[in-house]
């Protein structure tokens, strides 16, 4: 039995950040001991901001049979790999970078013969993995070398290299070796790690000169060991170099070697320009939960940081469009705590009409404009927050693209988050460059709030717009983009060329900006040969760097411009984009490197490293993070559970994956298969049936391997209603619409009805009493539906409670705090109110003296209910509920085959029935006289008397 040894090197990217993280020493069946990683060396180079980045692993195999090594590596997604070799018994083996199309026959071939062919896979938020195994022979030794290139941005002010050090065992001789080489010179240097002791500090070497900064860290055995007598390592945890560089030329640096040049302009003395900016927020009904609160999360303390002198609205979205206020308003203290109060109260709910949304946006930038309400000289951004695809409204997405792009003229600018991977990336992406802006993913964790913020932070303050950076036409070619729309405070503008006239002696150039008060137009020479000559000087710096720098930026460039080029132009940018990458023997999307490994007695095998675009991070979900288990697509917790929940869990499964998979989604059966995907997939139908208690899913049938969703049958949910005692026949089930049960006098039978909405939305004033100082409205959801799909309580204009079917919201009046909680137990206690729930469904809630209970009930579509407890309403309580604060007493008769009830003085014609009294979590059945026409007779008036216009508005 051969024994392994992994070896891991992780690798990500906040400005440039690489991580290494050395595997643990494994024990394979008792040789773990024969395996050695005896050497492993961390070489980075960066000159003028472009990295070099070297990482050496030499291994021993000490045991006299062979063993299997496995050298892993993460790396940033922005970097292009640009070498790897394996050296074996003195043999070195290269990858050769080809074209894409040509490598995947040899991927083809790889993965016929049953090998694993593929080393490059997506990890995690900022990496990318590469992987590669190798058997070594008894008593032999291997070296692997990966090399990769990329260019560090600037980020809120500096540049920062984090390697994360995680070996998990000693490491005889380990070091991180890092140069870095500024012409403009260096400004400040850092070096730290949390892990650092004394002791273990004292080992950091750092040396800063005018232009040039040198970190090592190469501690011994001993002091790597958490104590003398230890074996494991102290060594956790990421050890941090920070810098930045100096700025004295306001036009910037510009630096020359053979022939190629690149110029740095990042001005930091100019006054902030005023910003203009919209959020437009996704509320539907997908964001349930976690994304939901941390967005609001993040919305608070954006609101918070946002500059007084800055413009901005709140735009929120389902399938209807939301503004918080029609036209953007400064960011007084005033209007920034009322955005606040509106921020506390999204909740989700409906579909995603995104090009609905996003153009009422450029709507209100346009009407605030054209009302001069926004500064002359200002920036104008809008940030788009969503979590899926565009299901409402337009739903095409060229028409969307065609749709954005022609309302906003290039007028604003505009970024896409897309939350998780159900969104559609290359949407997304398409989107923001095709109107100067660009796409973030925004992953699903605890710090998804952070995330938001941290965006937020890059462009919360504009110095520049409209920067064009001018070279002359007759000397220079080939240049990188050099017109920008905006230059953002701690953020870098990097333009690269080439010089293509010989005899030139001065680089000119010329810059011209729109600023806060005035445009600004700035100029510089820069002698091409004495900036040849002072370069070429440090030896210790790899050579050719800004030639490398030029393709690598040139590259970048094209690819992101194929993303939104029409179909007549991306061939052409492909196939540059393609000659460079061969040429410089870059790995990018566009080409695969090929490792041809040696495998003892048997043919050699050959891997292909294909590099991953952001976009297919969604081929690449979690499976069973959706519910997918094993070969079978299955239901998330199967058996009792919240039919809403586990529709929404098997709809986001079938969302995740690409769009090019065939899926199928049929409720209540649900049918789902997945073609190209790199487990084997088998079809399973479910019979999701619905009751009272919640969704559960069976197999219909057996499991059979397929790659076509089948076409199942469409059998309706039912519905039972679970009665408590004996009864005829219900008129009424719990799928119907809810009524409202009024206890009666000494009486077992109750009086029943219900409010049929006319439309969506509309809200009803239930309860209010000046006396005690407590009003009640309930907004109803859908039209034809008498369900709450929020409940507002004002209690002595001193809180506002909004309990939705997510959570609930606490408004203190007096000092603006809010509280969002969901429905999950609870205790809170302030004063006369409080409000308690043990079982996370059902919320008591006491104002004073009296008691009321707000309960949450789980169907297709959640709903929430209202039961009194306790009242100390005065005689003079209205609302459509308040005339029945005081206990009804009911005389019942018939004229001929009516039956009558006489309700405080009125006679109202009934009928007789048993309902549902929802005002219970176990849904029990009452006898009743149901009151119809919207309980007319029963209640003063009819139920439009009570509409009122907002949640919580008071008589």
């Amino acid at each position: 039995m051969e024994a392994s040894l992994c070896f891991a090197l992780l690798v990500f990217l906040p400005a440039f950040t690489s991580t290494v993280a050395l595997p643990q020493k494994r024990s394979a069946q008792g040789h773990g001991s024969d395996l050695e990683i005896y050497s492993f060396h961390v070489d980075c180079k960066v000159t003028s901001r472009f990295a070099h980045n070297v990482l050496t692993s030499r291994m021993a195999n000490r045991a006299n049979a062979s063993r299997e090594v496995t050298f892993d590596v993460e790396l940033p997604k922005h970097a292009f790999i640009s070498n790897f070799s394996m050296t074996i018994d003195g043999k070195t083996y290269v990858g050769v970078v080809k074209k894409k199309e040509e490598a995947k026959q040899q991927y083809d071939q790889a993965v016929s013969r049953g090998h694993s062919a593929g080393l490059v896979k997506v990890s995690g938020r900022k990496m990318e993995e590469f992987k590669v195994s190798v058997n070594i022979a008894a008593l032999s030794k291997v070296t692997f070398e990966l090399t990769y290139e990329e260019l560090l941005k600037r980020h809120l002010g500096k540049y920062e290299l984090a390697i994360k050090v995680r070996p998990q065992q000693l490491v005889k001789h380990f070091k991180i070796d890092a140069h870095i080489y500024e012409p403009q010179g260096i400004s400040f240097l850092d070096a730290h790690a949390a892990f650092l002791t004394n002791d273990l500090a004292e080992t950091v070497k750092k040396t800063l000169t005018q232009d040039k900064a040198h970190v090592v860290f190469e501690p011994t055995l001993d002091q790597q060991r958490k104590c003398p007598e230890c074996s494991e390592s102290i060594l956790d945890g990421e050890f941090i170099i920070k810098y930045d560089v100096k700025r004295e030329a306001s036009a910037g640096d510009i630096q020359i070697v053979n022939g190629y040049f690149v110029h740095y302009f990042a001005p930091s003395d100019l006054p902030r320009m005023q910003k203009n900016v919209v959020f437009v927020i996704d509320r539907s009904g997908s964001m349930h939960g976690k994304k939901m609160q941390q967005t609001r999360e993040a919305l608070l303390k954006i609101l918070e940081d946002i500059h007084e002198d800055d413009h901005f609205g709140l735009i929120t979205f389902d399938s209807e469009v939301s503004t918080w206020k029609s036209t953007l308003v400064q960011a007084t203290p005033k209007m920034v705590q009322q955005a606040k109060t509106f921020v506390g109260r999204i909740t989700d709910r409906g579909a995603t009409d995104i090009n609905a949304a996003v153009l009422k946006g450029v709507e209100m930038l346009k009407i605030s404009k054209e009302e001069r309400k926004l500064p002359e000289r200002s920036v104008s951004i809008i940030i788009l927050l969503t979590d899926g695809d565009p299901t409402s409204g337009v739903t095409n997405l060229e028409q969307i693209q065609s749709n954005i792009k022609k309302g906003i003229e290039g007028l604003y600018t505009l970024y896409c988050l897309g939350f998780g991977f159900d969104v559609n990336y290359n949407f997304l992406e398409k989107l923001a460059l095709e109107n100067g802006g660009v796409a973030r993913r925004i992953y699903e964790s605890s710090d998804s709030a952070l995330q938001l913020q941290g965006f937020y932070e890059e462009v919360a303050t504009p110095l520049l717009q409209q920067v064009e950076l001018q070279y002359p036409g007759n000397g220079v070619s080939d240049l990188t983009e050099n017109v920008f729309r905006h230059y953002y405070n701690g953020s870098e503008i990097v333009v690269a060329g080439r010089i293509s006239k010989n005899d030139l002696e001065i680089l000119s150039v010329q810059i011209k900006a729109g600023a806060a008060s005035s445009d600004l137009t700035l100029a510089a020479e820069t002698p091409v040969e004495e900036q040849d000559e002072a370069v070429k000087k440090h030896k210790y710096i790899f050579g050719e760097y800004i030639e490398r720098l030029w393709a690598y930026l040139t590259i970048q460039q094209l690819l992101s411009k194929i993303v939104s080029a029409q179909p007549e132009e991306r061939e052409a940018l492909n196939e540059k984009a393609l000659q460079l990458s061969l040429n410089y023997n870059f790995v990018t999307s566009l080409t695969s490197m090929v490792v041809t490994k040696p495998e003892e007695g048997q043919t050699d095998r050959t891997m292909v490293a294909h590099k991953p675009t952001e976009a297919e991070q969604g081929d690449r979900v979690d499976l069973s993070r959706h519910g997918l288990v094993g070969a079978a697509i299955l239901p998330v917790n199967p058996g009792r559970t919240s039919s809403r929940a586990s529709y929404l869990k098997l709809s986001s499964a079938q969302q995740a994956l690409p769009s090019r998979h065939p899926k199928r989604f049929h409720s209540p059966i649900v049918s789902l298969a997945y073609a190209d995907y790199d487990m084997p997939v088998a079809f399973v139908d479910y019979d999701i049936q619905v009751d009272d208690y919640g969704m559960q899913a069976r197999p219909t049938h057996k499991a059979r391997p397929t790659h076509k969703a089948r076409p199942t049958h469409t059998a309706r949910p039912t519905h039972t209603a679970r009665p408590t005692h004996t009864a005829p026949p219900p008129t009424h089930t719990a799928d119907e619409n809810p009524r409202f049960v009024i206890p009666v006098k000494n009486k077992q039978r109750s009086v029943c009805f219900e409010i049929a909405a006319p439309s969506d939305g509309v809200i009803l004033q239930l309860v209010s009493d000046a006396d005690s100082g407590i009003t009640i409205n309930g907004e109803l959801g859908e039209a034809g539906k008498s369900a709450f799909q929020k409940i507002g309580i004002v209690y002595k204009d001193l809180y506002e409670i909004e309990f939705n079917t997510q959570g609930l919201s606490l408004v203190n009046k007096t000092d603006h705090s809010i509280q969002t909680l969901s429905w999950s137990p609870m205790s809170i206690v302030l004063d006369s109110l409080s409000l308690s729930s043990s079982n996370g469904r059902t919320t008591e809630v006491t104002l004073g003296s009296t008691v009321i209970e707000v309960l949450l009930h789980r169907s297709r579509q959640d709903f929430l209910w209202l039961k009194i407890k306790l009242n100390d309403f005065s005689a003079g309580s209205t609302g459509l509920l308040g005339r029945f604060s005081r206990q009804l007493s009911v005389k019942e008769g018939r004229i001929g085959s009516k039956v009558l009830i006489e309700v405080y003085g009125h006679d109202v014609t009934v009928t007789r029935d048993f309902t549902v009294d929802y005002g219970t979590l176990s849904k029990d059945r009452v006898s009743c006289w149901v009151v119809p026409d919207g309980g007319r007779g029963a209640i003063e008036g009819s139920y439009s008397d009570y509409v009122v216009q907002t949640l919580f508005q008071k008589p």
